[in-house]
């Protein structure tokens, strides 16, 4: 099976990517117990930049990080037809990962997962750029886990919108108890910083008070849009949260920028690294 061809015609949100015999194939998710324990967690969001700019010595240098951070769970955001074949034929991602098997047409969200998913929905969101979020149920130390992530609306006089859709995630995992939910919320307002549910903690903010954490960098434009919310009543705590994907490409070892403010790193956005302990 051709894993880009098969994979945008999945015929259900409940289905995911396992590579087998040499190639993709699609599974569906099933409802059973896993015996799976683990006390540490690790996660990774990364918004990948759908630009061309460097586009494959920018995919080869995130594939690096993805396998020398080696995280449980993966959430991308901006990823593009192209983004997804060099991926798919990476060995590291074959050998380690499950692949959501939703939908995405110009670019979109995926998360990637060592656990076997045991639900995957997609929400469509009321956005004028298509946006969604995903979320995935994983069997975990004889709870359930949900791992969602979301590009929620660009621009800075849509804090409305990102705020009805923040809205709309937090009343679809109302029921659930163990949630972390992260990506590019594209939030810089004060009315942004509003949306953040007093059920959730914002964990950069609650570890690491006194750093801005910017995630977004250009000359002298700074901003925090990446965030990792965790919902406060689940049995995981944070102890660590990394910022990654800082260093400049290889290529500028010998190559000086075109322009200002060109992008040197593997992405315009930063990836943040996320430590989960369970609280048994």
């Amino acid at each position: 099976m051709n894993y880009i061809k098969e994979f945008f015609q999945p015929k259900n949100s409940l289905q995911y990517f396992a590579f087998k015999n040499d190639e993709w194939k699609i599974e569906n998710c099933i409802e059973k117990e896993e015996k799976v324990n683990q006390k540490e967690i690790s996660i990774l969001t990364y918004n990948v930049w759908f630009e061309k700019h460097n586009f494959n010595e920018r995919v080869i240098e995130i594939l690096k990080i993805i396998q020398q951070n080696n995280c449980d769970l993966v959430c991308l955001q901006e990823v593009t037809r192209n983004f997804q074949i060099m991926m798919s034929n990476d060995k590291f991602i074959q050998q380690n990962y499950y692949i959501t098997g939703n939908v995405i047409k110009d670019y979109g969200i995926l998360i990637l997962s060592k656990f076997k998913p045991k639900f995957i929905n997609e929400l469509v969101f009321n956005s004028q750029f298509g946006r969604t979020f995903l979320y995935i149920e994983c069997q975990i130390n004889m709870h359930s886990l949900i791992i969602g992530t979301s590009h929620l609306e660009s621009m800075v006089y849509n804090e409305n919108a990102r705020f009805e859709q923040l809205k709309y995630v937090y009343k679809e995992l109302e029921k659930y108890k163990n949630v972390i939910i992260m990506g590019d919320f594209n939030l810089e307002t004060q009315k942004d910083e509003l949306s953040i549910s007093p059920a959730y903690v914002d964990l950069w903010k609650h570890l690491y008070p006194d750093n801005p954490g910017y995630t977004f960098i250009i000359e002298d434009f700074k901003r925090r849009f990446d965030r990792v919310l965790l919902k406060k009543e689940g049995s995981y705590l944070a102890n660590k949260i990394e910022i990654l994907g800082k260093d400049e490409l290889p290529i500028y070892k010998n190559k000086k920028p075109s322009q200002k403010g060109e992008v040197k790193t593997p992405s315009d956005h930063f990836a943040l690294k996320i430590n989960l302990q369970y609280q048994s």
